[in-house]
């Protein structure tokens, strides 16, 4: 299969790489037609859409910041309204029962739960069903330390990049602390592009493209990290 996300024309998907990451992460985590998936942090709603459009699936889509009107909105747009239920909760909070999920999923969101983020990884896992894949995909950090300019830009316009982004590894093992079986963790070759071209969109602050640019993939980068629940 083409992947959908990349024939998208007119992007509207929050942060870097959203789209260019979501037909990795939708392989990994080996979504059919007829699973019901759940996306925490659904944005503007294109990947929710996309999903129900060339998966056939239905998708609960979480939207904790803007609410769930512009995801259902886009839905009915695409055509896939009936398959796209949109709410404004947090992963923190999961108001479903135990197992209700074929599959969970975050696109660049996951790194903004911040602190909480073990918790709304353990709600995830508890909704998801046994045998059923939990995978993020974000912004990530290198290794390496963040370089001195990146840093003091960071704090200078108050973004936060510090405090939130995480390696691959911390999540790798974050997902391992949670009881998932980690089969895929891993960055993605095309980080910087992607953040180069996001940069580029003219949706973000001067002060955001300014560190970007700085930056030049030195420390900031795209990644990947998918588990599994184990069988009952």
């Amino acid at each position: 299969m083409t992947d959908p996300f990349l024939a998208v024309q007119e992007r509207h998907a929050s942060g870097p790489g959203s789209l260019e990451m979501a037909g990795p992460l939708v392989q990994a985590l080996r979504v059919r037609p007829g699973m019901r998936v759940l996306e925490v942090g659904a944005g503007s709603g294109q990947v929710a859409a996309v999903l129900a459009r060339h998966w056939a699936v239905s998708v609960v889509a979480l939207e904790p910041w803007h609410g769930g009107e512009g995801v259902q909105a886009f839905a009915e747009r695409e055509g896939v309204w009936a398959h796209v239920l949109a709410l404004k909760t947090l992963a923190q909070e999961l108001p479903f029962a135990d197992a209700s999920f074929d599959a969970v999923l975050s696109i660049g969101s996951f790194e903004m739960i911040g602190a909480d983020r073990p918790r709304a990884l353990a709600e995830m896992v508890r909704v998801a069903r046994p045998g059923a894949g939990v995978g993020i995909a974000e912004p990530m950090c290198l290794p390496d330390d963040m370089p001195d300019g990146t840093r003091a830009l960071d704090r200078a316009l108050g973004l936060g990049f510090e405090t939130l982004f995480r390696t691959v590894e911390w999540n790798r093992a974050l997902f391992a602390a949670a009881g998932l079986d980690v089969s895929d963790a891993r960055y993605f070759a095309d980080a910087f592009p992607w953040w180069a071209a996001y940069a580029a969109e003219g949706r973000i602050s001067p002060g955001e493209v300014q560190l970007i640019a700085h930056d030049a993939g030195r420390w900031l980068s795209l990644g990947m990290v998918v588990g599994w629940k184990r069988p009952v």
